[in-house]
């Protein structure tokens, strides 16, 4: 009889060992896959924001988790400004498009929270095409373009391998002309498909 209760009380520690383990392996993945889009806003300088009000972007890319609370993420980027240019004078064609990437750090603040408060922030990569066809000056293709970017963001888990989020921040890269800058919101989802049993 104590034997059996014995065994009893141990196949049920095991087995609540095995799931406790097993759940939180799921949770903590490696590599997890984000995408996102939303709605862009420029600030400066006064020369653009005259002509580029808003837009939209898009981003897809990768971070890796090294806790629970760190990740590195890694974007290809894209963003569109948009404008009205039949009310310019002497315009007859505007457009404006920016590919990149961007290498971003993020910090989870409650990683142990289905609602997880972060913050993030790095350095980007972008090809920058904008041109105004009959203002003379107002065009810019370039190769490479430096920037920068950062903000806050909350993360709202609804499985151990699926997560959505919505966040706002900065950015900045280097123009022909000046440095340009705007603010953005965004919503996306996070998706882990790769489990880690190291963590």
């Amino acid at each position: 009889m104590k034997k059996s209760v014995v065994f009893s009380a141990l196949a049920i520690v095991l087995v609540l060992f095995l799931s406790n383990n097993k759940l939180f392996a799921q949770f903590e993945q490696k590599f997890t896959l984000q995408l996102s889009g939303g709605y862009v806003q420029s600030l400066s300088p006064d020369f653009f924001t005259s002509v580029f009000e808003n837009g939209f972007s898009f981003d897809a890319g990768a971070q890796y988790n090294f806790s629970r609370s760190l990740s590195f993420v890694v974007l290809a980027k894209y963003a569109k400004f948009l404008s009205d240019f039949e009310s310019l004078s002497g315009v007859s064609e505007i457009k404006y498009n920016q590919i990149g990437l961007s290498l971003c750090p993020k910090y989870r603040f409650i990683p142990s929270s289905k609602v997880n408060p972060y913050m993030y922030g790095g350095f980007s990569l972008n090809y920058i095409s904008f041109n105004l066809i009959g203002l003379p000056g107002y065009t810019q293709t370039s190769p490479a373009s430096f920037g920068f970017t950062g903000g806050l963001g909350i993360d709202f888990r609804v499985s151990d391998n699926f997560a959505l989020f919505v966040q706002g921040g900065y950015n900045a890269f280097s123009s022909k002309r000046d440095w340009i800058s705007s603010v953005y919101t965004q919503i996306g989802a996070n998706i882990s498909m790769f489990k880690s049993k190291s963590l």
